[in-house]
């Protein structure tokens, strides 16, 4: 395996571990933001979407005799789930957490997209775009919606807004 390789599926591992932190991040944010039904069919549709990208880029691991890395998930799912708990019921805080996540996976993303230009994968390059336009999306969709993030968080914790 050449160094740009080796770099490659490194890439693919990072980028596997932070889809099992986005999912998390995910349902939480499914779960708390119920009450917009806009916002839950769009966050559903990427959720659904970033299994499919999870599993291209497991594929895209094993066409090069490798496999996601058990550490790196673990931590990312756990930390994921720490913040679950940490921040129980506050919706903003989720919405907030998710817009981030998307900017991560993004960043990822066009890392992953140039190594593997640069390795000649363009199976992993078209995977990584993928991955990157979902993130887009949904960062813009989080984005159209701070406004009932914000009515959302209030009336959770019992406080009528004015306006």
């Amino acid at each position: 395996m050449t160094t740009i390789e080796k770099k490659l599926v490194d890439y693919l591992k990072d980028a596997h571990a932070l889809q099992q932190h986005v999912q998390g991040v995910l349902s939480e944010l499914l779960t708390t933001a119920a009450d917009e039904p806009d916002l839950c069919r769009r966050l559903g549709e990427y959720a659904r979407r970033n299994r499919v990208h999870t599993r291209a880029i497991e594929d895209r691991l094993r066409a090069h005799r490798a496999s996601p890395s058990i550490v790196r998930d673990a931590e990312m799912l756990w930390g994921s789930i720490a913040d679950v708990l940490r921040y129980r019921n506050h919706v903003g805080r989720h919405v907030r957490d998710g817009y981030v996540s998307a900017h991560l996976q993004i960043a990822e993303a066009e890392m992953l997209r140039r190594i593997a230009a640069r390795a000649g994968d363009g199976e992993t390059a078209e995977v990584a775009a993928a991955v990157c336009d979902d993130a887009h999306a949904v960062a813009a969709a989080i984005s159209d919606n701070w406004d009932a993030a914000v009515e959302l968080s209030l009336r959770r914790h019992g406080v009528r807004a004015h306006r």
